[in-house]
């Protein structure tokens, strides 16, 4: 049985030229997918790229944007809601420092919200790249003077307690890890569509999870 199901969701900007609209429009289009697929999901582990560590050097008048568009959505959009009536239980991954503090607020808001829910774990990877969490968890170990080695390490990152990634999804043909959790897809599969993120839908999951299991996985122990 598939357990964790990580998402690279890729296509908003094209999505949004192709649609004739603004490239923010694009990714609240995207943001509004994504909690729609939560709500359908079954899985006990979900992962989804939302910003990466190298979005930061895109111009200041979008990340401005961007993060103003996250947080409206969050505060207002009634699939939020939904969300949160399917018992999901919301964690943030990634350097949550760098992000603005009221986005931080509504953030830790719905983390001790969700923190007893039983239904899938979401995590949300935000000011996320994969380098820096290996970077911040040898330090972490370093400071408490523990041995750097594979067990420490895994239990020192932000996903901590999670199994990893059996499956990659990455949307609009990209065929890339984008510095999405190098550590943990060492023997993930990985599964590229067409579809752009806006478009994608459990039906789109659906299609993904029969090719996934139709694959067999061996982990390196195969002769």
């Amino acid at each position: 049985m598939i357990r964790h199901v990580a998402f690279i969701m890729d296509g908003n900007s094209t999505w949004a030229k192709k649609h004739n609209v603004s490239d923010l429009d694009g990714h609240l289009a995207g943001m509004k997918s994504l909690a729609r697929l939560i709500c359908k999901l079954k899985i006990p582990y979900a992962t989804f790229y939302a910003f990466s560590t190298e979005n930061w050097k895109r111009p200041k008048a979008w990340i401005d944007g961007f993060m103003k568009l996250a947080l409206r959505f969050l505060k207002t959009d009634p699939l939020v809601q939904e969300i949160f009536d399917v018992n999901v239980k919301l964690k943030i991954i990634g350097n949550r420092s760098l992000l603005p503090q009221s986005l931080q607020d509504i953030i830790k808001k719905y983390e001790e919200l969700t923190k007893n829910s039983t239904g899938t774990l979401v995590q949300l990877a935000m000011s996320y790249g994969g380098r820096d969490e290996i970077i911040r968890a040898v330090k972490k170990l370093n400071n408490q003077n523990i041995e750097v080695n594979e067990e420490n390490l895994s239990k020192a990152l932000d996903t901590a307690g999670v199994p990893d990634p059996d499956l990659i999804i990455r949307t609009s043909n990209k065929k890339r890890l984008s510095n999405f959790l190098l550590w943990q897809v060492s023997y993930s599969e990985f599964y590229s569509t067409d579809t752009l993120w806006p478009d994608f839908c459990i039906d789109d999951f659906n299609i993904a999870i029969a090719d996934f299991e139709k694959r067999s996985r061996t982990f390196g122990l195969s002769i």
